[in-house]
């Protein structure tokens, strides 16, 4: 009897490590890490059209600030963030007169150029847009 409890005893001690070992739980690196705030002190980039054309005046927003920003001449864009955080990945939109708006995920604060698709059927005058649709007669631009 002795000698059958020792062997009960020993089994049992011997599968224990494992056990335990077993019920251990790692984090894998694929597991999505919760946002962080960024220390980016800018953000830069260059709106063009589909034809790699910059454009002027584009504007952009970032979520979760509420200033809008836009382009220079050239189609460039610097987001000075004077101690603002973002957390990443947040939300960018950009919009044009005349373009359709687009907006995406933002995940560092590499350099993003953006290149944004001109609305079909469009006519731009000096005193705003119209449709072409509804457009009679000659336009003077």
């Amino acid at each position: 009897m002795y000698r059958f409890l020792t062997l009960i005893i020993g089994f049992t001690l011997a599968a224990l490590p494992g056990k335990l070992l077993a019920q251990q739980t790692t984090t894998p690196d694929s597991v999505e890490q919760p946002s962080q705030p960024s220390s980016c002190e800018s953000l830069t980039g260059l709106i063009t059209d589909e034809n790699y054309k910059p454009l002027t005046g584009a504007t952009l927003q970032l979520q979760g600030i509420n200033d809008a920003f836009s382009t220079n001449s050239e189609g460039r864009y610097i987001i000075v963030l004077n101690k603002r955080t973002i957390p990443f990945p947040t939300r960018m939109k950009v919009s044009a007169a005349g373009y359709e708006t687009q907006e995406f995920a933002l995940n560092s604060c590499k350099p993003t150029d953006v290149s944004l698709r001109l609305v079909p059927g469009t006519i731009f005058k000096r005193d705003g847009r119209i449709k072409k649709t509804t457009s009679t007669g000659k336009i003077k631009y």
